[in-house]
């Protein structure tokens, strides 16, 4: 289905609900009054209205198709791509309910992926259904059946309480563009960094940042710092809010 979650057991939701339920809401009012114009006045501008409403259910729909199954979709296939052994160490930076971690951990199985989050309530919408953030990381855990692998903690991005150089994959979908300024961005960037082991790997997908992302790693000694746009896939709403990916390689002492 369109908006189904690719065969995922699990309760992942919708990035920031807000925005396309606005965005839904709008449109049938616009509509609605639009046909209104049409039926009731034979006012042919109300055209113009049912036209920019369905624009706008359309923008809703990409954006629910690129929350609901397009992560899915392209996570799958940036994580094949990195040819995985299958008992590396993995850190999901900004995890939520955990779509990332758990895609992870189905190509680790004899290694170890700790998900970290403030989890803090994203959303009205979303407050208090099923549990708290970190009680629906942990249930979707157990309900993909990489439970035994997986691991939440609650910790700030910019400031993790991890030893230096001891993850082999360092992930983010999104989770770094949550912290709402560009200095807290760039130590997320640092921590992401140092935690990394040497010769270790760093991706990571935002949508407004990643040029600042490919600088800071760069400045920061990473090799082989890359930008790879992700395609319609995860659009959220339009190729205006298109999510980009940034993969770099911290280099061996």
């Amino acid at each position: 289905m369109f908006w189904s979650s690719v065969g995922r057991r699990g309760n992942y939701g919708v990035d920031t609900p807000i925005v396309p339920v606005t965005q839904a809401t709008l449109a049938v009012v616009m509509i609605e009054l639009g046909f209104r114009k049409i039926t009731d006045r034979n006012d042919n501008q109300g055209w113009w209205l049912v036209g920019a409403g369905s624009i706008l259910a359309c923008i809703a729909l990409i954006y629910i198709h690129a929350a609901r199954r397009g992560k899915f979709l392209v996570w799958s296939d940036v994580l094949g791509a990195l040819n995985l052994a299958g008992d590396e160490k993995v850190l999901d930076l900004g995890c939520g309910r955990g779509a990332v971690t758990t895609l992870a951990a189905a190509r680790v199985p004899t290694g170890s992926v700790l998900g970290v989050d403030s989890f803090r309530v994203r959303s009205r919408l979303t407050s208090n259904r099923g549990g708290t953030e970190d009680q629906i990381a942990r249930r979707n855990a157990n309900l993909e059946g990489v439970a035994d692998r997986v691991k939440f903690a609650q910790a700030d991005v910019r400031h993790l309480n991890l030893d230096g150089n001891q993850f082999d994959l360092v992930v983010s979908g999104l989770g770094i563009s949550t912290v709402p300024t560009a200095e807290g961005r760039r130590a997320a960037l640092e921590e992401a960094v140092r935690v990394t082991r040497p010769g270790g790997r760093l991706v990571l997908a935002d949508i407004r940042h990643i040029r600042d992302y490919a600088a800071r790693l760069t400045e920061l000694g990473c090799e082989q710092v890359k930008r790879q746009p992700l395609g319609w896939r995860v659009w959220y709403g339009g190729p205006w809010l298109s999510t980009t990916l940034v993969s770099a390689r911290k280099p061996v002492d």
